[in-house]
């Protein structure tokens, strides 16, 4: 069974949560690495998780919007054949099923917020400043330290942003 049927198998999170991660990353970082280590520090560390943190890498994120049994699995209903069923059109809508159903990390495909749907989404940047242009919780500078810091901060930090209270089930841009 592949992971992401077992992580189907668990009852959804709350959607009132802040349970998705959104990683905004330069064009030219690899992310598929540092997304399995965020979901395994997460899978070690996030008592109310249960292990169940999905890394959903691109790959998975673009087999899930072309296979039909998955996006059912999703709730989602079969594209249309044609222009509209390419991938890209399809990727919105994807990822905010996966956000919604929570606990899953995945790159920011280049859109808003309001566009992706996912209020209360976490956002880590990695790259420099001057790299990332959108808004997020957290920026870190990969090339300042190694590969499984990164990992293990955006965890430890979206694990305390998540247990504040103001956060608690409201978006961080409702409580501004």
């Amino acid at each position: 069974m592949s992971v992401f049927h077992q992580w189907l198998l668990v009852d959804p999170a709350n959607t009132n949560s802040a349970h998705a991660i959104i990683l905004h990353m330069a064009d030219c970082r690899p992310c598929d690495l540092l997304i399995q280590e965020i979901s395994e520090y997460l899978n070690e560390y996030d008592d109310e998780g249960d292990g169940r943190w999905l890394p959903a890498t691109p790959e998975l994120v673009d087999k899930v919007a072309r296979d039909p049994s998955h996006r059912r699995l999703l709730g989602l209903t079969d594209p249309a054949h044609g222009p509209q069923a390419e991938t890209p059109l399809l990727l919105p809508e994807t990822l905010r099923a996966l956000g919604r159903r929570g606990h899953v990390i995945f790159r920011s495909p280049g859109m808003s917020d309001s566009e992706i749907g996912l209020t209360n989404a976490f956002h880590a940047g990695v790259g420099t400043g001057n790299e990332i242009h959108d808004d997020c919780h957290l920026i870190l500078n990969p090339d300042m330290m190694g590969q499984k810091c990164v990992a293990h901060i955006i965890g430890d930090v979206f694990l305390e942003w998540l247990h504040c209270e103001p956060n608690r089930g409201e978006s961080i841009r409702d409580i501004r």
